[in-house]
């Protein structure tokens, strides 16, 4: 298993200064992946968190330059609310310039006042999704050929998509969301399926219900979670001491997880970067033995 960590881009201690040294020292301990939140316009009683938020292909765009290994992805992309030519374009650069580490999951966005504040439907975000993520298939595999798309929202003709990414048919493509229909997208479109708050009870069943749907290819699971050594926040899933710590994340790894995406609490760098290094250091040896 895997070991993502979602980066401070949002939210009061969101900066230039500690996006670059969460990751590097991200890098330095081992994490596998960087991940960005998105969110553009959103009205002021969904901001609550997501107000303050540097956009998701800038942030990791700049955070490439400062490291070499580690993998850089948006959790989620709200992926109606933007255009999916440009999109493709963004994504590519970033995993052609980056050595090939793009990843990206993509969801249908749940904020109504945000569609409305970017002139968008609501009610159609599901199946403009769908062909948002045909968009992207189609022009990251276009392999130098002029390309074609007539779809009910996108329409293109005889259009060069260059330089196409540098992963192979293009970077790992997932969808996120926790309903039923997100489930399903994920088990038709995408190459794996990306979770937030769930528990390792909840993944396995989810997890035994997407195996029987996706048997042909590979196919990745991964979840979203807060992690709280105190047990202040009500919302973590990783939760208490390293070694309970552990156990949680074995049960995670039995019920067939692959990418544990980790928020870290923190209200400073110092305490973000030493939660970070408690993790690393101190809970995942015990989930190796």
């Amino acid at each position: 298993m895997d070991f993502g960590l979602i980066l401070p881009n949002f939210g009061p201690r969101a900066s230039a200064q500690s996006l670059f040294a969460t990751a590097q020292a991200a890098e330095r301990l081992g994490f596998h992946s960087l991940w960005a939140t998105d969110h553009i316009l959103l009205p002021e009683q969904d901001s609550e968190r997501f107000g303050h938020l540097y956009e998701a292909f800038i942030t990791l765009a700049v955070l490439a330059g400062v490291t070499q290994r580690v993998r850089l992805g948006v959790s989620c992309l709200v992926l109606p609310l933007r255009d999916p030519m440009l999109v493709a374009k963004q994504v590519a650069a970033l995993d052609a310039l980056s050595g090939g580490r793009a990843m990206l999951c993509v969801c249908a966005g749940w904020s109504q006042g945000e569609f409305v504040n970017l002139g968008q439907p609501f009610h159609e975000r599901g199946r403009r999704l769908d062909e948002a993520i045909a968009v992207l298939r189609a022009l990251w595999r276009s392999e130098g050929e002029p390309v074609d798309f007539d779809g009910r929202f996108f329409r293109f003709r005889n259009a060069v998509f260059s330089p196409r990414p540098r992963q192979p048919g293009g970077p790992p493509l997932w969808v996120g969301g926790n309903s039923p229909a997100a489930l399903r997208r994920a088990a038709r479109l995408g190459d794996g399926w990306h979770a937030t708050g769930l528990d390792a009870a909840t993944m396995a069943e989810r997890a035994a219900r997407l195996h029987e749907q996706v048997v042909e290819r590979p196919f990745t699971l991964s979840v979203r979670v807060h992690l709280s050594f105190d047990g202040s926040n009500p919302l973590a899933r990783l939760v208490g001491a390293p070694q309970e710590m552990a156990e949680t994340l074995q049960a995670y790894r039995d019920a067939g997880l692959d990418l544990l995406a980790i928020q870290f609490p923190g209200e400073s760098q110092a305490e973000l970067k030493a939660a970070m290094g408690r993790f690393m250091e101190d809970v995942v040896p015990l989930l190796d033995r």
